[in-house]
Formats: structure tokens, C-alpha cells, sequence
């Protein structure tokens, strides 16, 4: 559940962009540079960095089918503690229960299919709009539920 607590975000991005990936990436960058600015660092950076990139990416080939008279909106709070994303694409949505289980013994090989599921397990709260069409993701810094792996 997103902290109930007003947060004094140090950094706030909004911005449309087109469906295309090196826009994504300019967003993306902008994103980390404001993380390693409040101090983010080593897994936190990277798996937020990891999960907000395949929330563009199924944004915009998934959402808008790469449909380049189509927008993703995304938005990105930052924090030393906390870190906020919302993106929103013009595609028909999806419903996530409908989402096989991409570790179930057929789907092991397929190159494709896990970013739903990496999403759901970098992120400490990951939020779907009714609809299907809108991802809103909220990391807790050294969330000690994500520690996937020790450094």
C-alpha cells in the first residue's frame, strides 16, 4: 500500500511522449539521475531502473502496439526514501489475472513474457487501473521484502 504520509519529494517529472523507446530512455535517464541524486544506490537503483524500463517497454508495444500516433504518459516522484511511477498508455488495457505464470515448466524457454512478473517482484507496491491501460509502481528504499538477492 503507497505510504499514507505527505512525502517531500526532492525530484517530480511528468511528461507525453511518443511511443518510441529512445524516448523512453531519455525519461528513463533523467529518472536514475534524480535517484543517484537522493542518494539511490547499487540494488535500489538498479531494480527500479529494470523495472521502470519494462513498464515503458509493455507500455508501448503491448499498450499502443508501437502505433506511432499514440502517447504513454509517464510520471516519476523521487525521494531519498521513496520512489513513485505512474505510466499510462493509450492501448486497450489488459486484465493481469488473465497473465499466465511465466515459471510455469512450458514458459521457462520463451524469451518473452516475464516483465509483468519482474515488475511485481522489483517494486515494493505495483498498482494496475481497473481498465488495464495505467501501471502505477512505488518503491520503499532497502525494502527489506525485495532483498531478492545478498550483496
Amino acid at each position: 500500500m503507497l505510504p499514507t504520509v505527505n512525502i517531500d519529494w526532492a525530484w517530480t517529472l511528468s511528461r507525453k511522449l511518443p511511443s518510441d523507446m529512445e524516448q523512453g530512455h531519455v525519461v528513463i535517464e533523467e529518472l536514475v539521475q534524480a535517484l543517484e541524486k537522493s542518494d539511490w544506490e547499487g540494488r535500489d537503483l538498479f531494480q527500479v531502473r529494470m523495472a521502470v524500463e519494462e513498464g515503458i517497454v509493455n507500455s508501448i508495444e503491448h499498450g499502443n502496439k508501437r502505433d506511432t500516433t499514440k502517447f504513454i504518459q509517464v510520471e516519476f516522484k523521487v525521494s531519498p526514501t521513496f520512489c513513485f511511477i505512474r505510466i499510462t498508455d493509450e492501448g486497450a488495457g489488459f486484465c493481469r489475472s488473465a497473465l499466465r505464470d511465466c515459471t510455469d515448466d512450458d514458459l521457462l524457454e520463451k524469451p518473452r513474457g516475464r516483465g509483468v512478473h519482474l515488475i511485481e517482484n522489483l517494486m515494493s507496491e505495483v498498482f494496475y487501473s481497473e481498465c488495464g491501460n495505467q501501471l502505477t509502481m512505488f518503491r520503499k528504499r532497502n525494502d527489506p521484502k525485495l532483498a531478492i538477492a545478498k550483496d
